[in-house]
């Protein structure tokens, strides 16, 4: 009994990765795992951090939860021969607990535009210019925050300063350095920290490490993210469309093409994510329409499908972590696929009649008189469904036999002989 309760009161320490560009996906993943840190009562939230950079904008909603957390965030950068480069300078500084891995670096923080500064003078020259001055402004108010290296962080963003890990605690960027998850434990253990005023003394050395895994929606942002995922997707949207251009109606490379670029636009951030979403899924159900009027051979119901799931998402979050979990609001695959699947199966199946339909006879009019057998009243009329019709044969009708229809024509019907016309037939 005691030792469960003594096991019921261990503290619990959060451990998430962020390894990658910091963009959307991995940004919305890391302050999810801060509030989730908080809400739980969690120890502290450990990250691992190994970024190349990534989005500013992103990076300031990072910083701004880091600053305004209430569970001390540590930032881990590794392992050996991990970096955290550009964004990942602003936001291990903005952490309580700022580490490094041995063989480690921090730095080369200045922003980066499309098109150089010194190509063009004047309005894009001080545009640049403000840029830089509200980054610098931006990580020395962070330093300041943490009472970090000011100087050096400001070298960072101004100059592309990047350092060691050695040198990092050297010049007081960080708070220590650490070969592994175990050993920076060890290290935090009893240290204190300050959250917002309040002072913390962190037990870390026996805590019960618990993962913090993606969610799917995250996942999905982060991969789209990637710049060589983006650029490959946008250039296949491109070729696509210029396929159908040249060759009207061969429909699949478009179709192809405009899902491409939709998905392109959300991974360049050009449209807000819940957007585009929403554009994907009405994109898909407009494609499962187009397979019961156009009719695609199920094409358009494969293209709706990715459409809708890929849209369902990215619509609305947070999702669940994992196909079963229950924990969060939000839509997960065991919600996404099954209806995915079941609007694909009910598209498909009204294409499937549609075109079956389309292939059955016709039951109404003169045409649907072809293949009836009539009765033979004179040379010139037979007797067909109920009513008299003129008729053209090419033998002799006798009065009385009986005479299949062959084909209409107005008001006369091309008649032949039973017989003769089963004869022909089998031959």
């Amino acid at each position: 009994m005691i030792l469960a309760l003594l096991l019921a009161a261990a503290p619990v320490v959060h451990y998430a990765e962020l390894a990658g560009s910091i963009d959307p996906g991995s940004g919305a993943f890391l302050i999810g795992a801060i509030h989730e840190a908080e809400e739980k009562g969690a120890e502290a939230l450990v990250v691992r951090l190994d970024t190349p950079g990534g989005v500013l904008s992103t990076t300031r909603d990072i910083v701004q939860a880091e600053l305004t957390a209430k569970v001390p965030v540590v930032l881990w950068v590794g392992p050996p021969g991990a970096r955290a480069g550009s964004a990942g300078v602003f936001i291990t500084l903005a952490a309580h607990v700022a580490t490094m891995a041995p063989s480690s670096n921090i730095g080369a923080a200045h922003p980066v535009v499309l098109g150089a500064p010194d190509e063009k003078k004047g309005e894009q020259s001080i545009m640049f210019k403000k840029l830089e001055n509200d980054t610098a402004a931006f990580v020395k108010g962070i330093a300041e925050r943490r009472a970090r290296n000011v100087e050096w962080a400001e070298k960072a963003v101004r100059e592309s300063e990047s350092i060691t890990a050695s040198k990092a605690l050297e010049l007081h960027v960080i708070d220590l350095v650490a070969e592994d998850l175990p050993e920076l434990l060890r290290k935090l253990d009893g240290r204190k920290v300050d959250l917002g005023g309040d002072k913390r003394t962190l037990h870390t050395a026996s805590a019960e490490i618990r993962n913090i895994p993606w969610a799917v929606k995250d996942r999905v942002l982060h991969g789209l993210a990637s710049p060589e995922v983006a650029y490959l997707i946008a250039m296949l949207g491109v070729i696509g469309v210029m396929l159908e251009l040249f060759h009207p109606g061969t429909i699949v490379p478009g179709v192809v093409g405009g899902i491409c670029l939709l998905i392109a636009a959300i991974a360049f951030q050009m449209l807000p994510v819940n957007i585009g979403a929403l554009l994907l899924v009405a994109l898909g159900i407009g494609f499962f329409v187009a397979e019961l009027y156009v009719g695609g051979h199920g094409g358009f119901v494969a293209a709706g499908l990715v459409c809708v799931v890929i849209g369902s998402l990215l619509l609305i979050g947070p999702v669940d972590k994992g196909f079963y979990a229950d924990a969060d609001f939000g839509l997960g695959w065991r919600i996404v696929a099954p209806v995915g699947a079941a609007m694909a199966v009910i598209a498909g199946t009204l294409a499937w009649k549609l075109s079956a339909s389309a292939r059955q006879p016709l039951r109404s009019g003169g045409y649907s008189l072809i293949g009836e057998i009539g009765e033979v009243r004179d040379a010139n009329t037979v007797l067909v469904a109920g009513e008299l019709w003129k008729a053209a044969s090419a033998e002799p009708l006798l009065p009385g036999s009986r005479a299949r229809v062959l084909a209409v024509h107005g008001l006369t019907l091309e008649v032949a002989p039973e017989g003769a016309a089963l004869t022909k037939a089998s031959s």
